[in-house]
């Protein structure tokens, strides 16, 4: 019978988990896509991370609401509002 392999993180994993964990303390309650991206250049998408939720090791209950400007012709016109989901990592 073949032997299992275990789980292990890819590079993409790693360096979001590494991200997460540097950035605690200016982000204690997790980060959003958008503030990973800020912070670190990198944009990550979901698929490649939902397996840390799966896997526990990310948390993602939180959501937190933004404000954006909307810009046309170099000038502000008006506001959205988003939220993003945000991630945590499991202690």
């Amino acid at each position: 019978m073949a032997e299992k392999k275990q789980w292990e993180m890819n590079e993409t994993q790693k360096s979001f988990v590494e991200i997460l964990r540097a950035n605690r303390e200016n982000y204690p309650d997790g980060m959003t896509l958008r503030e990973i991206k800020k912070v670190s250049g990198i944009a990550f998408k979901t698929g490649s991370i939902n397996t840390l939720k799966t896997k526990g090791l990310v948390n993602t209950d939180g959501k937190r609401e933004f404000v954006a400007d909307i810009v046309y012709d170099n000038e502000v016109i008006g506001h959205k509002s988003y939220a993003g989901t945000v991630y945590a990592l499991v202690d």
